[in-house]
Parts: C-alpha cells; structure tokens; sequence
C-alpha cells in the first residue's frame, strides 16, 4: 500500500511531510491548482514562495504545528540555497501526486 508521507532530512533532522491533506490550504494560498502547482516546480518555472508554501504545508499535513512549521521554514528554508528546497518540494509533490512506499516511523516528533 502507498502512501503520501514521506520522511526526509531538512536542516537538522529529518522530518514527515504530507501535502495530501493539505492540498486545498496550498490551492487557496497560492491562488493556483496542484496540477499547475506540480506543473511550475518540475519545469523549473516556480516562484521561491511555491517552494516554502510546499514545504511549510507538508510538515504542516504530516503533523508539524503550524508555528513550528513556520520556524522550520525560517531556520532551514529561508535564504538556503534552491536547489535543495526545489529537490525536496519536488519530492514532496510526487508523494502527493504517485504515493511513496511507506517508510519505518522515525523518532523525530512534530515541532
């Protein structure tokens, strides 16, 4: 069975992020569909704030608070390099859009 949630590392730890829950807050905050959403961050035509609001809304989807979401995209996201932030957003949203096998839990609680 798939799943959308996917553990990855961010900063200083790895983390959950599950968009599939969070999908219409991201459509609503970016004032687009997913399917255009995804379409921007795989051909390389993205804002930067696509990136964060991927991010931020994914943590926030696998459990994250929503101000801890916050800080970790201002410690980790904020002002990093691109590359990075697009491999991970684009990770994010092929879990969202084809599932990822699940992955044992990690010790990491949500900030």
């Amino acid at each position: 069975m798939t799943t959308t949630r996917i553990h990855r590392f961010l900063g200083d730890d790895e983390y959950s992020f599950d968009l599939a829950p969070q999908v219409v807050p991201l459509e609503k905050r970016l004032d687009l569909g997913i399917g255009e959403i995804a379409q921007r961050v795989v051909s390389g035509r993205f804002h930067h704030r696509d990136l964060i609001e991927i991010i931020r809304f994914a943590l926030i989807g696998a459990g994250t608070s929503p101000e801890g979401a916050k800080n970790l995209i201002e410690i980790f996201v904020d002002g990093a390099p691109v590359s990075p932030v697009h491999a991970l957003a684009n990770e994010i949203l092929s879990a969202t859009w084809d599932g990822a096998e699940p992955e044992p839990e990690h010790q990491h609680e949500p900030a």
